[in-house]
């Protein structure tokens, strides 16, 4: 898959500078940058700032900013953070984490990929990089206390990937590099994700990376072909993150919130059907649609018409699996080989 080169921040508050010098990153899938772009142009732009979900807690009738901010909350609960504790937003978005953090006095720091992103966040003076997270230097070693990871990494592994047998090392070396910008003196050195996993269907990566037109219309392989499409990446299997973690952390809360996600993704159906209507909209995208006509025309059916990202959580045994999980940290001598 083409993808593009990523150079050091775009931009970065004062009180922080890890990097001297450009730095040279880690190729980024460009089809995961540009999803982002079409993302932010649809919903950023018209208000919708948290592109993951809610905490509804089994409770639909909750207001889904309300459901947005428990989200934030228990995640930074599950880090134990609090005033003066030192984050990691890793796929930091449009920075509503890290802005929660804030309120709370804690310190924050976010990477993403997103160039729209970084430009957003650092507006609203947060300390974002732009930066693949498998390029964090050295010299963040040890400097946090918690490490977030709210709902990239479905990214990080791609369906060629998979394919060649590679996603267990890179799920591995994600948790190395976790373990080591946590400060083994923290008395926190937590890590909390928010992933989708395969479920009831099972994707083989030979069939996922395959045209979506190949298999029946809105039948479970078409949707995740046009899924892989449209945002890039390849979901794990249930259990594959214990055994990657592993000798770095140790799984301690695992919460199933499919069903908070399902609320979530109904949300953005809705209010994407009501901004699509207005011509400012239209505006916003247009410049996106003229740079990159077929990815929008994606990304326009599997929102609106074929609705493939909110197949992922209906019915009564959905497609996948969305998994909050919180990691402790295992000392260094459980972590050698």
């Amino acid at each position: 898959m083409a993808a593009s080169r990523l150079e050091a921040p775009v931009a970065a508050p004062p009180t922080c500078d890890p990097h001297a010098a450009p730095v040279r990153s880690s190729p980024a899938p460009r089809t995961t940058v540009a999803c982002y772009d079409f993302w932010d142009r649809v919903f950023r732009r018209a208000g919708v700032l948290d592109y993951t979900e809610g905490f509804y807690d089994g409770d639909p009738t909750v207001p889904y900013q309300q459901a947005q901010r428990a989200q934030l909350d228990y995640l930074l609960d599950a880090v134990d953070c609090h005033a003066g504790s030192r984050v990691l937003d890793i796929g930091c978005g449009n920075g509503e984490l890290l802005a929660r953090a804030r309120s709370r006095g804690a310190l924050g720091t976010g990477v993403t990929i997103s160039p729209e992103q970084v430009q957003h966040c650092v507006g609203q003076g947060l300390d974002v990089y732009l930066l693949n997270y498998r390029d964090i230097p050295d010299s963040w070693n040890g400097r946090f206390d918690a490490v977030v990871l709210n709902g990239p990494i479905e990214h990080f592994v791609q369906a060629t990937d998979a394919l060649s047998g590679r996603a267990d090392a890179i799920y591995h070396e994600l948790f190395g590099i976790c373990h080591r910008v946590l400060d083994p003196q923290s008395s926190s050195r937590q890590v909390v994700n928010t992933t989708i996993h395969f479920d009831r269907f099972q994707s083989d990566p030979g069939e996922a990376v395959r045209s979506p037109w190949s298999f029946p219309w809105f039948s479970d392989k078409f949707h995740y072909a046009l899924l892989v499409e449209g945002f890039g990446g390849y979901y794990p299997q249930l259990g594959q993150f214990e055994r990657c973690a592993r000798p770095y952390f140790q799984l301690t809360a695992e919460r199933d919130a499919t069903y908070d996600y399902h609320l979530t993704s109904e949300e953005w159906l809705r209010h994407g059907m009501r901004s699509l209507v207005s011509p400012r909209q239209w505006g916003r995208l247009l410049p996106f649609a003229v740079r990159h006509p077929l990815h929008t025309t994606t990304m326009m059916f599997l929102l609106l018409v074929s609705q493939s990202w909110n197949w992922q959580f209906r019915g009564e045994h959905p497609p996948m699996k969305h998994l909050w999980q919180t990691w402790s940290y295992l000392p260094a001598l459980a972590a050698s080989p």
